[in-house]
């Protein structure tokens, strides 16, 4: 049963677009799978997910966007689970905990969302300025249809420097999705730098060993073993 004090914020419309957002990651680029199971344990997703989130928030990892999700286990009319989703740019983790049988499931999936401009991005992008230029040319004259090519491109560009703002990151989700724009903005607003590959692997590496410690909290309260190197090994993407 979900907490009383998450549900209101679950059904919110802000939290509705989220979720159908994050059922599209699942058709972007995996990076890792993992997951396991506890045989004759019993524990709350709830509990599990927030001490991932106390480790998260320890690590003080920067421009981090945490939020609880519920994604459907099958169709659009199939019933719905709960998933804990972080986020950092482009690189999304998701985690899944729930009970299984007599046991306890854990999943971890790891994604990026990262999009690249290709020429025919560019051709696309032109052609609407242009046509949205044409009819100002054959009104007034080719200054205003000149003037009003340059307003629509500078608030264009103006809008992709706000979205990489951390405070307007409901802003960089709608641009990255639009087809042509997206991926521009990805290319000139994210580019995949040394600092920020970087910047991605010690975020994957803090999401993993808060899962980890999460883990150990939990085979620490329920007298498990606690689980192996080689069990926190993840799976290949094809495997997932």
């Amino acid at each position: 049963m979900l907490n009383p004090k998450i549900a209101p914020f679950l059904e919110s419309p802000e939290h509705q677009l989220r979720e159908a957002m994050a059922q599209e990651v699942a058709r972007m680029t995996p990076i890792s799978y993992w997951c396991t199971l506890f045989d004759d344990c019993v524990y709350s997703p709830k509990e599990f997910y927030e001490s991932v989130e106390r480790n998260l928030l320890r690590r003080q990892v920067p421009d981090l966007l945490r939020d609880y999700i519920l994604l459907h286990e099958g169709t659009l009319f199939s019933k719905r689970r709960m998933y804990y989703q972080m986020r950092r740019e482009r690189i999304v983790a998701e985690i899944c905990a729930a009970p299984f049988g007599s046991g306890f499931f854990i999943s971890s999936r790891l994604f990026d969302r990262r999009r690249h401009a290709f020429i025919f991005d560019y051709i696309l992008a032109l052609c609407i300025l242009l046509a949205t230029s044409v009819p100002i040319w054959r009104w007034f004259d080719s200054v205003a249809a000149l003037v009003w090519f340059g307003v629509l491109f500078t608030t264009f560009w103006s809008l992709m420097r706000l979205a990489t703002d951390i405070d307007f990151a409901w802003l960089d989700d709608k641009i990255c999705e639009v087809p042509f724009l997206g991926p521009i903005y990805e290319t000139w607003f994210h580019p995949n730098t040394y600092y920020r590959q970087d910047q991605h692997a010690m975020y994957r590496e803090a999401v993993n060993r808060s899962v980890q410690e999460a883990v150990a909290e939990l085979t620490a309260q329920k007298g498990l073993k606690p689980l192996s190197e080689s069990q926190f090994r993840p799976v290949l993407p094809e495997l997932r």
